[in-house]
């Protein structure tokens, strides 16, 4: 399981392993939160989703 989540209001998608202060994911609403069937990064870029620059990127 890759662990991924976006953040419908940001539109960034996160890796739930790799999460640093900067992603601020602390700070995301219950409501704004999006998993992914499959949890690929794939299938969240296809729902319009960008890789957050310090948990998937800087990795």
């Amino acid at each position: 399981m890759i662990g991924l989540l976006g953040d419908k209001k940001t539109k960034l998608v996160h890796h739930l392993d790799g999460l640093k202060k900067e992603c601020k994911i602390s700070e995301m609403k219950i409501t704004d939160r999006q998993y992914f069937t499959p949890d690929t990064l794939e299938n969240a870029k296809s729902q319009n989703f960008s890789p957050c620059e310090w948990c998937i990127l800087k990795q």
